[in-house]
């Protein structure tokens, strides 16, 4: 049964769990929905930007939606997606010598497209609140208490994590990750992030997203300094400086390919 527009924005507005390469994904559901139902774009992209305001993949793809027609736009957001995962599987490679066990936070496609391709075993915190990492226990990854993470980086061979938006000087992932990041660098083990370049954007985003725990507002996310990154496996390539007006720009010149 196809989704309707209502519903689809609806669960992107709700949902308490996912990244935000599930809410790229959704976005080209959400705009085709939208599109059949008759919808103006401009209506749209109103939408798009209240989902979650300033998350880098929404805030993207809301000002393409005002440049390219909107099957076109769904339709490039699939392909760069399917490209963008073979090409993230295809620049992990340069890490399979030298990285055979990594702890990361939460649950990202990314992370588990780069173990993969190098054959990492995966240590995964918990990542409460949430518990998203726990998605790992089925994906023969071994999941451990959040507060253990200073015994199991001190025996993997690098911190790994995804990304739900990169900007100017920071990226933004699961609250957990700076943390994580900060124990690597005292343990002295490299911090690598995974992402693809539809998560830069030069502007910061307006607000974390937050949810209400025993009364106490908590941010779902934490911003990690980029001076804390050792390196980003992209699908725009690998680096050790991360230059986010780049990124940007070789995403937009990939999806205007696409459409």
């Amino acid at each position: 049964m196809t989704e309707s527009y209502r519903s689809i924005l609806e669960e992107m507005i709700s949902d308490k769990v996912h990244g935000a390469s599930w809410y790229f994904l959704k976005l080209a559901d959400l705009i085709e929905a939208g599109h059949r139902e008759g919808i103006d774009t401009e209506s749209i992209i109103r939408d798009i930007r209240m989902i979650r305001p300033g998350m880098a993949p929404l805030e993207n793809i809301a000002e393409l939606l005002s440049q390219l027609e909107p099957s076109r736009l769904a339709k490039a957001i699939r392909a760069y997606w399917r490209n963008a995962e073979e090409r993230i599987k295809f620049n992990s490679l340069a890490l399979k010598s030298s990285i055979k066990s990594i702890v990361t936070v939460s649950y990202s496609s990314n992370v588990r497209l780069l173990a993969e391709a190098i054959g990492a075993r995966v240590i995964a915190l918990e990542s409460n609140p949430g518990g998203e990492g726990k998605i790992w226990g089925s994906r023969n990854g071994l999941v451990v208490p959040d507060l253990t993470m200073t015994y199991f980086i001190s025996s993997a061979d690098a911190v790994v994590m995804g990304c739900d938006g990169l900007y100017e000087g920071t990226i933004v992932n699961k609250v957990g990750s700076l943390p994580l990041a900060l124990t690597a660098r005292h343990l002295g083990k490299p911090v690598i992030v995974v992402f693809e370049s539809f998560k830069a954007r030069k502007s910061r985003p307006v607000n974390i997203h937050r949810i209400s725990i025993n009364g106490i507002d908590i941010p779902l996310f934490d911003e990690v300094p980029l001076s804390l990154i050792d390196m980003a496996v992209t699908d725009v390539g690998l680096f050790k400086s991360i230059n986010v007006e780049y990124m940007v720009r070789a995403f937009t010149e990939a999806i205007i390919k696409y459409a």
